[in-house]
């Protein structure tokens, strides 16, 4: 099963944009409604995640972040463009 975290969803409302019930035979969503503390938090917190959705430019996905996450995978995010992903970290990685 594909583990993947909902990041800032501090309105809770990705439940209204997913059927999250629908998916969970193939996906396991967590959903984080609150900052992390600090990218070592966010580390710890997101290491078990292959997939990252972000629906907000709350959470830094910075370089360190993306090379500590070892089972990531994809990275998506809700607008057509987020400034708070490290691109090039993610296009090495083949994210």
């Amino acid at each position: 099963m594909h583990k993947i975290a909902i990041l800032d969803d501090y309105q809770n409302v990705s439940h209204e944009f997913v059927n999250l019930k629908k998916l969970s035979s193939k996906y396991e969503f967590k959903i984080f409604s609150e900052a992390f503390i600090d990218e070592s938090e966010a580390i710890e917190q997101l290491s078990e995640f292959e997939a990252l959705l972000i629906m907000r430019e709350r959470t830094p996905i910075t370089k360190n972040l993306i090379n500590n996450l070892k089972n990531l995978k994809f990275i998506i995010t809700s607008g057509m463009r987020n400034k708070s992903i490290d691109l090039d970290a993610a296009k090495k990685k083949n994210i």
